[in-house]
């Protein structure tokens, strides 16, 4: 039995309202196969901007073998912000400061972002001699200065050296770095590191979970027509997102066809402008931030889901594409790359030109005009949600990775 943390302050825990994320299902099956699982996370929610009540979280988390630890940390209300800088900071100082007082791990799986919490890690591996995973799941510096202002964006580089020194310090001790996608995987050599453990493990789904989810829940469309196709965009409308190219190829097709209806669902800073493209159109709706089990049973009813980011944004291979494999959606994607390559690879969609509306109009339309097409996708969508990208098969790679390192440091102590 290996003793083995996680330091990730984002993903929700069991017990939270949340569907469970990357590491839930990485600290149950850990916990499965007789591992001490202790989860250093944060006292204040990313997504829902307010203070965590710990009770159902512990409770739940000793139901399943493990233990929650948080760490105190101020609120913040915007992701982009000075005062999520300061969340983060005191998370990692937190961390340490506990973490010298606990009994030492085999092994530590620091997520990054956060930056500083992954140097955190680091800094206690260095001091107790576990051995060290840096799980990769965001370029968050090369995403975040696209934000700066055009006057101060010359100087990213100083203006960002105290995360450059922090991914520095992660991957220089990293024991081995896994990314959700490969571009993640590799961003160790960008800081001057090629002798490491790479390994890539995608985000993949809980399909368990997700069933349960639908089968609780309720669609919000009411009942679907015969023949009629329904295409979703789910998720935050927000300038990451090719979201405008997506209202524009809706209001398009939308006039030109009676047998599509477009759904768009979650909030964002451009839901004005979405709203202002798509005034007048025909059979397009708004969902809105709707409770997950309602989600989930409404986009099981659909048949394509966009998977819309602009390249840029280096959303590499996102949560909502295994959503919607998971639905069994066809898929309408806008990233290149790993993300694009398995769409064509299990033959479940389309990948278009990011802000191209006319190429996003003519993927649409192609589809919408050959429904048995639409279905075949549909029916691969779901066949490789089960075979592929079920967490519980897909995580064995990781689980048996942190089996072997905490190996390593069991066999240096004896």
């Amino acid at each position: 039995m290996a003793k083995v943390w996680i330091v990730n302050p984002f993903d929700p825990l069991p017990g939270d309202p949340e569907q469970p994320g990357r590491y839930a299902t990485l600290a149950c099956l850990l916990a499965t196969a007789g591992h001490e699982v202790t989860w250093w996370t944060a006292t204040w929610s990313h997504r829902f901007k307010r203070e965590i009540e710990p009770g159902a979280i512990h409770a739940a988390c000793r139901q399943l073998g493990i233990t929650a630890r948080f760490v105190s940390v101020p609120g913040y209300q915007n992701n982009v912000s000075l005062a999520r800088v300061r969340s983060h900071r005191a998370y990692a100082d937190g961390f340490v400061r506990e973490a010298l007082c606990e009994p030492s791990p085999e092994v530590i799986i620091a997520s990054n972002p956060p930056l500083e919490s992954a140097a955190a890690a680091a800094s206690i591996q260095a001091a107790c001699g576990a051995r060290l995973i840096v799980d990769v799941q965001d370029i968050w510096i090369d995403t975040s200065r696209r934000f700066l202002p055009p006057v101060v964006r010359w100087g990213w580089r100083l203006l960002f050296q105290p995360w450059i020194r922090a991914n520095r310090r992660a991957y220089a001790d990293a024991d081995a770095v896994v990314g959700v996608a490969g571009g993640y995987a590799d961003e160790p050599r960008r800081y001057g590191r090629r002798d490491y453990r790479r390994e890539v493990v995608p985000l993949g789904i809980d399909l368990a979970s997700f069933d349960a989810a639908v089968s609780k829940g309720r669609c919000l469309l009411g009942e679907k027509p015969p023949g009629e196709i329904w295409a979703i965009y789910s998720g935050s409308l927000s300038r990451n997102y090719d979201v405008l190219t997506v209202a524009a190829a809706a209001a398009r097709v939308s006039r030109e066809r009676d047998d599509v209806r477009f759904i768009f669902s979650g909030r964002g800073h451009l839901e004005p402008e979405v709203r202002r493209i798509v005034a007048g159109a025909p059979r397009v709706d708004f969902l809105g931030f709707a409770p997950f089990e309602d989600w989930a049973a409404t986009v099981t009813q659909c048949d394509i889901g966009w998977n819309a980011a602009w390249p840029e944004a280096l959303v590499l291979f996102p949560n909502k594409v295994f959503y919607y494999w998971a639905a069994g959606l066809a898929v309408l994607n806008s990233i290149p790359g790993e993300c694009a390559d398995w769409v064509d690879r299990t033959g479940t969609g389309l990948t278009y030109r990011a802000g191209d509306v006319d190429d996003a109009c003519r993927a649409m339309t192609e589809l919408a005009a050959d429904h048995s097409r639409v279905a075949s996708m549909c029916t691969a969508a779901r066949q490789g949600a089960e075979n592929l990208w079920d967490r519980r098969v897909l995580y064995r790679s990781y689980v048996e990775l942190i089996e072997e390192l905490a190996c390593a440091v069991s066999a240096r102590n004896t």
